[in-house]
């Protein structure tokens, strides 16, 4: 039977965000300052020197929270920083922001916040960890020399704080202009536990927006002593729970308590060892050779372990706010054509790549906001981008490539594991069958993948959105926005502009769903740049004898339940 899984709410709207904000607000600095780990009942922990871990997990392409936009990297990112705020799995299933390193909720005055930080904070070298610390990094999220992905967390897409995009926009402008653009940053640090964030308009968010990876402290002393090579193991300093103690490339890495953690809990685990391994086959083998402590597994084989006696009880699956979609490159000129997007598009059956790939374990989609959050639309587009071999043919041929004659050969770029290399021959097979089209496989290792997305020198590629916060502005702020540093596909429609403008702008909650909706339909209509395919949900076998990991689909960035890793540990032996 498999292990219950916590039910995650996803908080909706603004509405509930201020009635969150208001009970947060009605407890003392004491109250807020509880921590809310998973729930081990009465397990005990093994003695300090069995607390080792060995688990599965894909190869970061950073350790920069600034830098960062994939989950292998955040779900480390985690284990390394933490910042003012936290999204967390309560014992009642929901999620809720709570303070972390903040001393309660932000004193909110108009349009300017006031953090106070906890006392006793301190970097993992000893150091004290300042509000200054906190300036220095949300501005360097700013800066064009970091030309953050996630810039616009920061600027107009969300935070909207004051000279963010601005200062961004200084790029190639002398030194002296770019210093003084950023001293107009509306960030402040008023004295070393004090910090004054100014933001054009007030934002019934802030504090989720302020739990993410973009916005956690970072030493500048250490960025400007090392500069790229700051986040080496010998290099970097992080203020969270665990550091950094080896990193073997496309192999490994190794982490281990961070003495100066100032939260609770303090971890028991005495080393962390995460395995790169892309195949997900290879990993469940590992876990059943017991090489591995948590794997996560192809959801093909769901069935055959919950048959399995010896591994059944050992089996999590993860409802996942995630959609799996296939990005276009609109820079290709066949790409570049409306048509073309939706023959591809109506050449896939989605729900035989489904039933026949993962064994039913994923749900069709060809939407983009997914279901979960408010504003999702269900089978609304089926009708417009849903499979239609004939409509898939019309199209194409109105784009002036009957039956796919004269078409450039297009790249298909997937991570070089059996699934995802199943799922591209699907694809592959789909587009040959339908339209007559030529389609050329790239399998690549996850890290690679990452770099290729990153410079935009793609045709063809599958990937997933996960959502950064419960909200369905995360799914398309930064996406599909002119501009938006994680549209690296060429998706500008000014149409889809105006819509995400007006959203960020609107204070009226029901509206500003309504404008969302309106920018979804204008993103799956055209198809600007993606094709959705299904939204996922995870398999992974967690040992039973390991405690405190409870996995939220909601928040988890790749590892089960590493919204808290500081909360695993190894179970003494009964």
């Amino acid at each position: 039977m498999n292990r219950p899984i916590h039910r995650f709410m996803l908080l909706v709207g603004a509405a509930a965000l201020l009635s969150l904000f208001t009970f947060a607000c009605g407890g003392n600095s004491e109250d807020t300052d509880k921590p809310s780990p998973p729930r081990s009942g009465v397990e005990q922990a093994a003695p300090a020197d069995q607390q080792k871990l060995v688990v599965h997990g894909g190869e970061p392409m950073f350790l920069d929270p600034q830098l960062s936009r994939t989950g292998q990297d955040i779900a480390i990112e985690r284990m390394l920083f933490r910042g003012l705020y936290r999204i967390v799995l309560t014992e009642d299933g929901d999620l809720e922001t709570q303070p972390a390193l903040a001393d309660g909720e932000p004193e909110v005055d108009g349009n300017v916040y006031t953090i106070r930080l906890k006392a006793g904070l301190q970097w993992s070298d000893g150091r004290v960890l300042t509000a200054a610390d906190f300036e220095y990094s949300l501005k360097r999220g700013c800066s064009p020399d970091t030309m953050a992905p996630y810039q616009y967390l920061l600027g107009m897409g969300a935070l909207n704080i004051v000279g963010c995009d601005e200062y961004l926009m200084t790029m190639g402008k002398s030194p002296e202009e770019q210093a003084a653009q950023r001293d107009k940053v509306g960030v402040k640090a008023l004295d070393a536990t004090t910090l004054e964030v100014t933001v054009a308009a007030p934002k019934a968010l802030f504090t989720t927006y302020m739990s993410l990876w973009p916005t956690y402290p970072l030493r500048q002393d250490i960025i400007e002593q090392y500069g790229e090579a700051w986040t080496a193991p010998e290099n970097i300093v992080g203020n969270g729970p665990f550091v950094l103690s080896e990193y073997a490339p496309k192999d490994h890495i190794t982490l281990t308590p961070n003495q100066y953690w100032s939260l609770t809990p303090k971890p028991q685990l005495q080393e962390i060892t995460i395995k790169f391994i892309d195949d997900t086959a290879a990993a469940m083998r590992a876990f059943q050779t017991g090489e591995l402590a948590v794997a996560q597994v192809p959801p093909v084989a769901l069935a055959d372990l919950e048959a399995d006696p010896s591994l059944a009880g050992e089996v999590i699956q993860v409802p996942s706010p995630r959609l799996w979609f296939i990005n276009l490159q609109l820079g290709n000129e066949a790409l570049s054509d409306e048509n073309v997007r939706l023959a591809l598009s109506r050449a896939i059956d989605r729900e035989t790549l489904v039933n026949v790939i993962y064994a039913g374990a994923y749900s069709p989609a060809t939407y983009w906001v997914v279901e979960g959050l408010p504003g999702y639309q269900g089978d609304k587009f089926d009708s417009i981008i849903g499979y239609d071999p004939e409509a898939a043919k019309a199209a194409l041929a109105e784009a002036g490539y009957p039956d796919g004659q004269g078409l450039p050969t297009l790249k298909l770029t997937v991570v070089d594991r059996p699934d995802r290399k199943a799922e591209a021959e699907f694809l592959a097979k789909a587009w040959k069958d339908v339209l007559g089209i030529q389609v050329e496989i790239e399998a690549v290792d996850s890290r690679s993948m990452g770099q290729i997305f990153g410079t935009g020198q793609f045709d063809l590629l599958p990937g997933g959105w996960q959502n950064d916060y419960p909200d369905p502005e995360s799914s398309l702020i930064g996406n599909f926005d002119t501009g938006g540093m994680n549209n690296l596909r060429g998706c500008s429609d000014p149409e889809i502009d105006s819509k995400l403008q007006a959203a960020a702008a609107e204070e009226d909650n029901s509206k500003r769903i309504s404008l969302l909706q309106d920018a979804e339909d204008l993103v799956i209509g055209t198809l600007c740049g993606v094709i959705p395919l299904y939204q996922p949900s995870f398999v992974f076998l967690v040992s039973d004898g390991i405690g405190g990991i409870e996995p939220s689909g909601g928040i988890d960035a790749s590892l089960p339940g590493d919204w808290c890793p500081e909360c695993w540990f190894v179970k003494a032996d009964e």
